[in-house]
């Protein structure tokens, strides 16, 4: 009982959204005596497994992106346009992560019978998201000009549904800060601009 107590106090709190397998050594649980517990407490749904090695208290999907390294993820395409109020729909979450395929494999992973999909981003193309309060956490959200540069990159079936809406929020001047000089990319989302009578 001594070491249930211990995991709920350490890992059962707001500021704490995920906890990994090998963090119970830190608090002196024997290994095998930790998987039993582990086991044991996933079966009472008192805490619930989010990947391989990862788990948490919290039934909310979105803490799965709390698994991989601070910095190196963010939530976007059409669900950070769902989360500006960009797009009625409530799209699968989406994360774009520089550090796929080291940390995580690129594909689409279930928690709490969600589809979480996970794509990888080059570094280079890393940039551009802010922190959001979402329930009880500040999650990483591409911001609404980086929405729009991740679906053309991305070629997102969805984009000409979501433009509307996303162009009332975005900012033209940080738009053409993050858009490389005459760039492919510049130029395909000038063009998407265009369809609005609206010049980048």
């Amino acid at each position: 009982m001594k070491y249930i107590r211990k995991v709920r106090r350490y890992f059962n709190r707001p500021e704490k959204p995920v906890f990994s397998y090998s963090e119970l050594k830190t608090l002196g649980i024997p290994e095998k005596y930790a998987k039993v517990l582990i086991y044991n407490m996933i079966k009472r749904k008192e805490i619930y497994r989010v990947r391989k090695g990862w788990y948490t208290f919290h039934s909310d999907p979105l803490v799965f992106i709390f698994t991989l390294p601070p910095n190196t993820a963010y939530y976007g395409l059409g669900f950070a346009a769902h989360l500006y109020k960009a797009w009625d729909q409530v799209p699968n979450p989406e994360i774009l992560t520089y550090v796929a395929p080291r940390k995580i494999r690129s594909g689409t992973y279930f928690f709490l019978n969600t589809p979480i999909i996970v794509r990888r981003i080059s570094k280079k193309m890393f940039f551009g998201y802010k922190l959001l309060m979402y329930n009880r956490w500040y999650i990483p959200v591409s911001s609404p000009e980086k929405t729009l540069i991740d679906m053309v990159y991305y070629d997102y079936p969805f984009l000409d549904e979501i433009l509307p809406s996303l162009i009332e929020i975005i900012n033209f001047n940080d738009l053409r800060k993050m858009l490389p000089d005459n760039s492919s990319l510049e130029r395909k989302v000038k063009i998407c601009l265009k369809k609005y009578n609206l010049i980048l």
